[in-house]
């Protein structure tokens, strides 16, 4: 009974500790890409569309049905916008990582101290501080639990022979790709594992690793390789010096001192540190014919590899995983330290409350800014809901939004998930928002001054100023004030499934439905024309299933009665 509280006492301790630091994790409300996947479920009309919805390649081309697509679609359905229940299942989940993670490293350390200091150091690493936070980066957190689990597994196949212990593994694996892409590396991983430390068990991995390699043939043929985006991967001189700048993170110092400024050499000192402190200890663990510390580093470079390409998008979640094998190796030195004297113990103390000293900080400040974030884009959201109860039929032009409100509570078109789709911002506010080419342009969500003035004109349109975390309905002020400053072109901007573009419509187009307008097989309307040759005329719609059953749809546009080539639909 007593060693069963001691367990349990083991687990609970960085469990705690992972509630304490992201505790403002917990409560932080959905954010950026989380409004894409919510709105996923208004998609699913049948099987078909569920299974596209599933597995077809998003976001970069990924294809992560059960940590983004089936999580969010069934949480939406469940829970609806209340994010704490997302949030929660979060924290679970981690908190099973936390077990996993103490068990594997009291596997591989012989170690009872190591097992509870690896949890605590791993969970403490602001590379949590984005996934215990925002909702979308739970992919990280999930295929980080796949990845425990199975080597947890392998692990007690290797040391009993049983082979239901090899098999349950290798379904977990499996089911892992459904997480993240990461998943791909686990055979290197086992395959190091039992080269390292128990080579007569290696064949074994031979299978795992015919699965990674027919899943990234798939993948590739699926989701073809990112080009001219942050996702490129360049394999080039900046390898060495992304692993590095990976390296500094994980350590602790390297982000500690952008909210705690300290002189220039202490950053890259508490790095050299820590790193001689690792690799010290593995090579002398090593020279004692224990190459399990070696394992550890081997982990963290093998699961790091597939991002390392990634130049252009070195973020700190991408270090979840690679960090289990130096939280391992850490708390096993450690441990080891502790135990050789009341003098090393001091020391061993002092190097882990050293260490909590840089990295905690930085990840409960993180997850505090998220819940601000957070809880400003909710309160737009809301907002804008209810001034669209408010008004209806009205579009709702935003004014007072800066860069980073736009980007996490605009950009991802959230309002459409409580039915209201005609929200802009005013004109000019590109001037108060950063701009992300990498991400994609703003234009769309930003009305023209003679689109906004014929709208506030024909009073069609509202204005909201968002200020301290609030809506302030301002229309007057804009009806009579600023909009006669605007233009009154013709718009070169035109949405046949709102109310203010009626008189630019022609013949052949039916009455406006709920946020669109179907047309006959020819349709007219007037739109401005370009202002320079380098312009170009896009158009955006929407085609039935049916329509395209028999192949291509052919469509044809011209422009002043003058025909342009031929395009197809596909």
């Amino acid at each position: 009974m007593k060693r069963r509280g001691l367990a349990v006492a083991a687990w609970l301790g960085p469990c705690l500790l992972c509630l304490w630091i992201y505790w403002y994790g917990l409560k932080a409300w959905f954010q950026q890409d989380d409004f894409a996947w919510l709105f996923l479920r208004q998609h699913v009309e049948d099987w078909p569309s569920f299974l596209r919805s599933m597995f077809a390649p998003m976001a970069q081309g990924s294809i992560r049905p059960w940590s983004e697509r089936g999580f969010f679609m069934l949480f939406h359905w469940a829970f609806g916008m209340e994010a704490l229940p997302y949030r929660i299942w979060v924290f679970a989940t981690q908190f099973a990582n936390l077990a996993l993670l103490g068990s594997i490293a009291r596997r591989l350390t012989g170690s009872w101290v190591a097992g509870v200091l690896a949890p605590v150091l791993w969970v403490a690493n602001p590379a949590f501080s984005v996934p215990m936070s925002w909702t979308s980066a739970y992919n990280q957190v999930l295929c980080a639990f796949f990845l425990l689990a199975a080597f947890r597994l392998f692990l007690a196949w290797v040391e009993t022979g049983r082979a239901r212990y090899y098999w349950l593994q290798f379904g977990v694996f499996v089911l892992g790709f459904g997480a993240n892409e990461f998943n791909v590396v686990y055979p290197a991983l086992a395959g190091a594992y039992t080269l390292l430390c128990s080579r007569r068990h290696f064949p074994r991995t031979v299978p795992l690793a015919a699965v990674s390699v027919l899943y990234f043939v798939v993948h590739r043929a699926v989701a073809p390789p990112q080009t001219a985006t942050p996702y490129m991967m360049h394999f080039d001189g900046a390898l060495p010096w992304t692993l590095l700048t990976y390296w500094h993170w994980a350590l602790g110092a390297g982000r500690f001192v952008q909210i705690r400024p300290q002189a220039e050499w202490f950053a890259p000192a508490v790095t050299l540190g820590f790193s001689a402190l690792l690799a010290g200890f593995a090579a002398w663990r090593a020279k004692r014919r224990d190459l399990t510390g070696v394992f550890c580093l081997v982990w963290f470079l093998g699961v790091l590899a597939p991002v390392l390409p990634l130049r252009d998008h070195v973020t700190d979640y991408y270090l979840v995983m690679p960090s289990i094998g130096l939280a391992i190796l850490a708390a096993w030195g450690l441990a080891s330290l502790a135990r050789r004297s009341q003098a090393t113990a001091a020391l061993a103390l002092g190097l882990t409350l050293a260490y909590l000293y840089l990295t905690i900080p930085v990840s409960r400040s993180v997850a505090r800014w998220h819940f601000d974030r957070g809880r400003k884009v909710r309160t737009l959201s809301l907002g804008v809901a209810r001034a669209a109860e408010l008004h209806k039929g009205k579009t709702i032009l935003l004014a007072g939004l800066e860069g980073d409100a736009f980007w996490a509570g605009v950009y991802d078109r959230p309002f459409r998930l409580y039915g209201v789709n005609d929200v802009y911002l005013v004109p000019g506010s590109e001037r108060s928002i950063d701009q992300h080419p990498e991400i994609g342009p703003i234009d769309s969500y930003i009305l023209s001054p003679d689109l906004a003035r014929r709208a506030l004109d024909r009073d069609l349109a509202v204005v909201y100023q968002a200020e301290n975390e609030r809506l302030r309905n301002v229309t007057s002020h804009f009806r009579n004030v600023v909009a006669p400053q605007w233009s009154a072109g013709t718009p070169r901007f035109v949405d046949a499934g709102q109310r203010m573009f009626d008189d630019l419509l022609g013949a052949g187009w039916y009455e406006l439905e709920t946020g669109q307008r179907w047309s006959g097989p020819k349709a007219t309307l007037r739109v401005g024309g370009p202002r320079h040759a380098a312009e170009r005329l896009w158009l955006a719609g929407f085609v039935a299933d049916v329509q395209m059953a028999a192949g291509p749809l052919p469509i044809r546009v011209w422009v002043d009665g003058e025909a342009l080539p031929f395009q197809s639909i596909t």
